[in-house]
């Protein structure tokens, strides 16, 4: 999620939490308005196709329930309007895109075994392997329909780059998520080789912008520049769930059996006695609210966690400097809030 959680710092003042209430109702809305309309007709079309197993069926409608997905359909408004076009000529896309990006999301927790997210059991959480996997590939199927579909909207030379941008970063993706998975269990894995991963995964979030780009008619510059604005922004998405996941023990144990550990753990295991003490708590059967407090504490006083939130802060500055140039002045506002909101009390 893009959007951030009111919780994960339990220091904040009074007046720092308002604002920061007021930062995250401002990018809310702001996505919502952008993609309401290509996340009903998303809906309309996974749901609108007849099948005999009831539990497949009701895969389907418990996914669309809780679909919610306005960040990627959002980036790609963003950035279609950027390069000059307009918002309306991005729907077509923004449902393929979302399509896409469900399907991933849906095999993404088969191979984490992620049985909850955001509080919620997912696809495979409640129905299982086989059926999740089912219910991700039908997702994929329609995309790549629908994708075949836009061929008579737009240009061949406009469907040729979106193919080639679809191709080029989603295999990115299934490579990261290929690394991670080799990964599995491996806890001396350096923070650097890790932070390697997540910048491929950010991929995802480049294509999203770089197709918006290209619908709205870019040149060859704005479309790399408003790209190159995903990728950075992906990452910091990608670096601040890191940052929730240590706050939340059930997901946290996920990440211990499943997944690389969190980007603060790893480089707050640059510590040995530090490393040592984490261990303790994460070898346990179960961790505690009270564990997970305790290991949150122990990350926060690290030096090597500090420096690596300084190095976070770096990056978003220099991410909201790439875009001064964009010509509208008032979509370059609403980029440089979606970076402050990601990295709002890292």
């Amino acid at each position: 999620m893009l959007v951030v959680r009111i919780e994960l710092h339990r220091k904040l003042g009074e007046t720092k939490v308002k604002t920061k209430e007021k930062l995250i109702e401002q990018v809310q809305r702001l996505l919502e308005e952008r993609s309401q309309k290509s996340l009903e007709i998303a809906k309309k079309e996974i749901l609108q196709e007849k099948r005999e197993c009831k539990e497949i069926n009701d895969a389907f409608m418990y996914y669309v329930k809780n679909w919610n997905d306005v960040v990627h359909p959002g980036l790609i408004s963003i950035a279609c309007e950027a390069a000059g076009g307009s918002v309306d000529k991005a729907i077509p896309i923004q449902v393929v895109m979302l399509l896409l990006t469900a399907a991933l999301d849906i095999h993404d927790d088969i191979i984490d075994e992620s049985k909850t997210k955001y509080g919620k059991p997912t696809v495979f959480g409640r129905f299982g392997k086989d059926i999740s996997l089912l219910v991700g590939d039908a997702f994929l199927m329609k995309a790549l329909i629908l994708l075949h579909k836009l061929e008579k909207q737009f240009s061949t030379e406009k469907m040729n780059a979106i193919w080639n941008i679809i191709n080029s970063r989603f295999f990115e993706l299934g490579d990261a998520e290929a690394l991670e998975a080799s990964l599995k269990g491996n806890i001396d894995i350096s923070p650097e080789e890790c932070f390697k991963i997540l910048k491929m995964k950010a991929s995802t979030f480049e294509a999203h912008m770089r197709i918006g780009a290209i619908i709205g008619g870019g040149e060859q510059d704005i479309v790399d520049l408003i790209g190159n604005y995903g990728r950075g922004l992906g990452i910091l998405v990608s670096i601040r769930e890191d940052f929730i996941d240590v706050f939340e023990p059930e997901e946290l144990k996920n990440r211990v059996r499943n997944e690389c550990l969190p980007l603060p753990i790893l480089y707050a295991f640059k510590n040995p006695q530090t490393k040592k003490i984490i261990l303790d708590y994460l070898s346990k059967r179960e961790i505690s609210d009270k564990d997970a407090e305790r290991i949150v504490d122990i990350i926060f006083e690290e030096e090597n966690v500090e420096m690596f939130r300084n190095e976070v802060e770096r990056l978003a500055e220099e991410v909201c400097n790439s875009i001064s140039s964009i010509p509208n002045k008032n979509l370059v506002s609403q980029m440089e809030v979606l970076i402050k909101s990601v990295i709002e009390d890292l």
